[in-house]
């Protein structure tokens, strides 16, 4: 279900206002792109880009690069050896869930958060087909569209609703397909939506009790884990340790059943 509570933020921030600027500018650009015919590169296995994730990351750069001359940037197609621990960093994705969106499924989006120091201080992500703008800053709860958000309450691991990772050859290579099949048998629904921000977001909106990841860069979860966090759901890496722009593979959940789930994965239960 999801969790819309009546608390809404007549006051941006600056950033605040920065980040969803960039994030509208990029999908209606993403749009644009489709509409002109979509350009496809094939970087590896599992690993495409299209003229739209290249133009969608161009102008939020150009836009960085405008407003703050002085940060480093971290994207996926273009900026990849940024220092993580820069005084500012911006971490962008111009497009999760590029394969979903050149196959016309409207599960994808676009996210932009700042660091400091390897410390989220803000995050945002737009969900482009659903039209949901996530985001968190500090010392401020997580909103989508105005309105505050939060995890779930779900409390059983039987009624739970789980999201996955969608690479299960990644999972059978890290030897957690046990722990995955056997937590999809004991939850209500699992579901393998392909797109980190979508997984990670539906946690924070409290639309799903738990999303699992097993092979993420920082561009695939610099806003979400963020957003969740601050929505209060508990974020870690599968060992139950604190995340950061280095980690690879995350639980994110409600924190009803999170280390029992860590325990599953683990093959500890």
């Amino acid at each position: 279900m999801f969790l819309f509570l009546p608390f809404s933020f007549p006051y941006m921030s600056s950033m605040q206002k920065f980040i969803e600027s960039c994030l509208l500018s990029a999908a209606k650009t993403i749009e644009l792109e489709r509409k002109k015919g979509l350009k496809i590169k094939v970087k590896g296995r599992n690993d495409w880009a299209s003229s739209a994730d290249m133009a969608s990351e161009k102008q939020v750069v150009a836009r960085i690069r405008k407003a703050y001359p002085d940060s480093i940037v971290l994207s996926e197609e273009s900026y990849l050896g940024s220092d993580l621990l820069a005084d500012s960093l911006f971490v962008l994705d111009p497009i999760d869930g590029t394969h979903n969106f050149i196959a016309g499924i409207p599960l994808y989006g676009v996210s932009l958060a700042h660091y400091s120091r390897g410390k989220p201080t803000a995050g945002g992500m737009y969900l482009a087909p659903q039209k949901q703008m996530l985001y968190a800053e500090k010392g401020k709860p997580s909103t989508m569209n105005g309105k505050k958000i939060c995890a779930s309450s779900t409390a059983k691991l039987e009624d739970f609703f789980l999201l996955c990772d969608s690479r299960l050859h990644v999972i059978e290579k890290q030897g957690m397909l046990r722990g995955v099949l056997r937590l999809e048998g004991m939850s209500q629904h699992t579901r393998f939506l392909g797109v980190a921000v979508h997984n990670m977001g539906y946690v924070a909106m409290g639309a799903v009790d738990a999303a699992m990841e097993f092979k993420l860069k920082p561009y695939d979860f610099a806003a979400g884990a963020y957003v969740a966090e601050r929505a209060g759901a508990t974020v870690t890496d599968l060992e139950g340790k604190r995340w950061t722009l280095e980690t690879k593979r995350f639980l994110s959940s409600n924190g009803k059943q999170h280390n029992r789930i860590l325990d599953i994965l683990n093959g500890r239960e």
